[in-house]
């Protein structure tokens, strides 16, 4: 039977360990020393192949543009975000909108190879479950085979960063067990005592290299009952080493009269100063860790800086332990106010608390601990294996030895016209959980809906209150086509699920009065079906802003919508993008940007306009206008099937061609347009007849017909021409 490892998969190193007798942690001969049991979440390129971990870390010196390093920030995210802006700032790597979605999604870029940050993290599983599988072998310890994994998130992490990381496993061939929340594993790596009564009250801090969580957790043997958390996913080991950087600089401009450190750095040439930037982070990692035992530390990286004629400056700066607290006191003031949100929102007091269990490398900062003793007091223990801890709780998990409960992390909400921060389901509800909510279409006649969910970080609403704006995360978009039109006000009923796996949010949607029209659609996340799905919008919108459509017209552009709508809806299944899904999807939105342009229509309207004027009234036109107008519909005809719409000229003879038409041709091709847009097949009939009564020479009854249609046609046509497609946002 294959084995099945707990994975913490970590912003700066990662960790697997697995159940047997006892928890191990996996070590390999590769692995950071001196344990070797943590791999460096780093990704590189050696020989042409991409690299994990310690053989990518050695790449700094010499390749420092191709290691991709802290990842794990960038799962779910998209490339406008501020938080991405800043860390594309700090980091030498190439960071850019994913070439083939929105601005919803971005990738890196190793020796102009393009990446999601899902492949890269895929990478790092890859080689931790080698590692494992190695590591098994060695010990003669059953089944080597490794294709199932329980693998731990931040608490605080939103719908579209764990399907990134969900992605991740996919692609990395993992069949992924559950995706747990770092702070429970931390939890259960503590207080998994499978023969015990002894009940605890946890509060888990943990603050690793990229994120701060806390969360409330209640133990009892095997048992564990997740309350209440909060987090912040830019509050971590990275943000201290950022700080030092910027003390780094500081000092250094002042040592050296610069006017500013960036600019003098930026002179350099490029290689050299990608070098610069990666001796100077491995210098920042290692005062930072010599702190935690030594009063004070020299910064000196390997790389001078340059100065405007070329000479080295060298770098040595000074720092004491008592700078690096000073500069790290909001942060850690930050993660204790964020326990309190987690206590509040479990509704218990610090003094329900039985222990405050400390995990995660930073958390290792001696300023760190006596931080929060002196917030909890004697009830904070730092757990023995803090590095460890959530990888242990993982295996203990995968090993099928625990009962526990887990609530939802984020609030979900979704834009509607009515309210534009509807609430659906509710930060800290217990998973798994079904919402059924019941909405209403905006627009007479709408077939398309679109909807926008988002996660608000609450967490940042509070604490930075300052700011006059919510802080809200998107987690997905969903477009959904419905079978015909519809009349305003329509009820379509939708059903919301979160299981107790930590998947995704699930949506299904039905019409109230008729269940059997049902339409599901899987989230976008800034990748192809997003894109597709944005495009369809801006041309829609194109069409409305250019064309004044009948009411057949609008109907007809619905309907091809749909189908545009329905092959994109099919792209991603479970997480997994079907190439040719993209290619006949995207084939289907050009044909459907081409048929629907602008440009197009009003050629589809002359041809069919000299269609009609030919068949419907030869009786009526002389030989040299029949000429002309087949002329016309003949260069139509080369334009639509060359795809050269620049067409002026045609237009400019079509229009003097209507002008010149007769009178009587003219006024019945009024009666014409009313009856195609007449909700009745009468007026059609009666049109015809018309036309027959004129052929005939029977004029007398003819103009009776006549004086009847004109009128109605009239009427018809103030209230079905100048229609729009409606579309956005869909719901109230």
């Amino acid at each position: 039977m294959p084995a099945a490892i707990g994975i913490d998969l970590g912003t700066t190193n990662s960790v697997a360990a697995i159940k047997l007798a006892e928890t191990e942690v996996i070590t390999a001969d590769d692995n950071t020393p001196p344990e070797r049991k943590l791999t460096r979440s780093i990704v590189s390129i050696y020989n042409n192949e991409l690299v994990v971990g310690e053989t990518a870390y050695n790449q700094f010196r010499s390749n420092p543009a191709n290691v991709i390093f802290s990842i794990k920030r960038l799962m779910g995210r998209g490339i406008n975000d501020p938080a991405v802006q800043q860390h594309i700032q700090n980091v030498p790597y190439k960071v850019t909108q994913f070439t083939q979605g929105t601005e919803n999604a971005l990738s890196v870029w190793i020796n102009e190879q393009e990446f999601l940050p899902e492949d890269i993290s895929a990478e790092i599983l890859k080689k931790v479950v080698r590692n494992s599988q190695e590591y098994l072998r060695k010990n003669h310890i059953g089944n080597n085979t490794i294709n199932q994994a329980v693998v731990t998130v931040p608490a605080y992490f939103n719908d579209s960063q764990r399907s990134a990381t969900r992605r991740a496993c996919q692609k990395a061939g993992l069949t992924l067990l559950e995706l747990l929340p770092e702070p429970t594993a931390a939890a259960i790596s503590y207080g998994f005592k499978p023969n015990s009564s002894e009940f605890k009250t946890i509060l888990v801090y943990d603050f690793g290299g990229g994120t701060f969580d806390a969360s409330v957790i209640q133990a009892t043997g095997s048992m564990f009952i997740e309350l209440g958390k909060a987090g912040d996913l830019w509050l971590g080991g990275d943000d201290i080493d950022h700080k030092i950087t910027q003390f780094v600089k500081s000092k250094v401009t002042e040592q050296e009269g610069l006017d500013d450190f960036d600019q003098q750095m930026n002179k350099m040439p490029h290689y050299q100063k990608l070098k610069f930037i990666s001796d100077l982070k491995s210098a920042i990692e290692r005062a930072k860790i010599a702190l935690s035992s030594k009063e004070e530390f020299v910064i000196s990286p390997a790389t001078p800086l340059l100065d405007d004629n070329g000479f080295d400056i060298p770098i040595e700066v000074k720092i004491r332990r008592s700078e690096l607290e000073a500069m790290i006191k909001p942060y850690v003031d930050r993660t204790i106010q964020i326990c309190h949100q987690a206590l509040s929102l479990s509704e218990f007091f610090p003094s329900d608390i039985d222990v405050v269990l400390m995990v995660g490398g930073s958390s290792q900062i001696p300023y760190v601990q006596q931080s929060v003793r002196e917030a909890f007091g004697n009830k904070v223990v730092i757990h023995p294996r803090p590095m460890y801890a959530v990888a242990e709780g993982a295996a203990i998990v995968a090993a099928g030895l625990v009962d526990k409960t887990t609530t939802v992390s984020r609030d979900y909400c979704i834009e509607l016209e009515s309210n534009p921060r509807y609430k659906v389901i509710s930060k800290g509800e217990q998973l798994p959980c079904q919402k059924i909510e019941t909405f209403k279409t905006v627009a007479n006649d709408q077939r398309l809906i679109h909807l926008k969910f988002f996660s608000p970080d609450l967490v940042r609403d509070q604490l930075d209150s300052g700011e006059a704006k919510h802080h809200d995360e998107p987690i997905g978009e969903m477009w959904l086509g419905l079978d015909k039109p519809y009349p305003k006000g329509t009820e379509i009923v939708v059903t919301f699920e979160l299981n107790d796996k930590n998947e995704n949010l699930s949506a299904t949607a039905w019409l109230k009065n008729d269940p059997s029209i049902r339409v599901s659609s899987s989230f976008t996340q800034g990748r192809a079906n997003e894109r597709i799905y944005r495009e369809l919008s801006q041309s829609i919108d194109e069409i409305n802003a250019e064309i004044s459509l009948t009411k057949y017209g609008v109907s007809e552009i619905q309907k091809e919508a749909c189908e545009v709508i329905f092959l994109a809806n099919q792209i991603e299944i479970n997480n997994i993008e079907n190439q040719d899904i993209i290619v006949r999807a995207t084939k289907k939105l050009e044909d459907f940007k081409f048929n629907n342009s602008p440009a197009k229509i009003k050629m589809d309207a002359i041809e069919n306009r000299c269609d009609s004027l030919l068949e419907l009234y030869d009786f009526l036109l002389d030989d040299a206008q029949k000429s002309r107008i087949q002329n016309i519909k003949v260069s139509v005809q080369k334009s639509i099937q060359t795809k050269n719409l620049s067409t002026e000229k045609i237009e400019d003879d079509y229009d003097k061609e209507l002008k010149l038409l007769p009178e009587i041709v003219q006024a019945l091709e009024i009666i014409r347009e009313g009856a195609i847009n007449s909700s009745s097949t009468e007026l059609s009939t009666r049109f015809i007849k018309l036309l027959e009564l004129m052929r005939q020479g029977n004029l007398e009854e003819a103009d009776v017909i006549y004086r009847q249609l004109i009128n109605e046609s009239i009427e018809i046509l103030k209230e079905t021409q100048g229609g729009t497609i409606p579309t956005l946002p869909g719901l109230v």
